[in-house]
């Protein structure tokens, strides 16, 4: 006997596209208080992170972001620029795996060595997270990031190559 009530169960978005749309809303966030929403619903507290080789824990992680937001931006606010990202989960469901990825933020301003006062910057971030869902229910969608690899480099922005 088939049922006419609606399907509980709702498919997940990729764990790519899951990725950056959070990045996206850690970065891109008009607040201090709404990226760090958006790192509380992205991250795990107990994250496991590198940085350029370094150890870095969520609180530590969350000062490096909260670092990038201290000098002005542009008049649009940063902006997250994915030049890809690529997926392996490890159901059908999208609920955990992993997500390599590359991407650059524009937008921001930074002192650099050999400047005294900020200059326009790109940050661009190589990286390698595992993404685990907190919830066993196949709907829910509680997905975080619990490990993370970063390599990133910071470049500066040179206008004079701009036509």
């Amino acid at each position: 006997m088939a049922s006419d009530a609606p399907s509980t169960q709702t498919s997940l978005s990729s764990l790519a596209d899951w990725s950056k749309q959070h990045i996206r809303d850690v970065f891109e966030a008009p607040s201090n208080e709404l990226t760090l929403r958006a790192l509380d619903s992205a991250f795990s507290r107990s994250l496991e992170a590198t940085v350029n080789g370094a150890p870095v824990d969520f609180d530590g992680f969350a000062k490096m972001i909260a670092a990038m937001s201290e000098h002005p931006t542009s008049p649009d606010g940063p902006k997250v620029d994915w030049i890809f990202a690529d997926e392996t989960p490890d159901d059908a469901g999208h609920r955990n795996g992993v997500v390599k990825g590359e991407y650059f933020i524009r937008g921001i301003f930074g002192i650099i060595p050999g400047s005294d006062a900020p200059v326009e910057i790109e940050a661009r971030k190589e990286v390698v997270g595992r993404i685990e869902s907190q919830s066993e229910e196949a709907g829910v969608d509680s997905r975080i990031i619990v490990k993370l690899d970063a390599i990133v480099s910071i470049l500066p922005v040179d206008r004079s190559k701009a036509s």
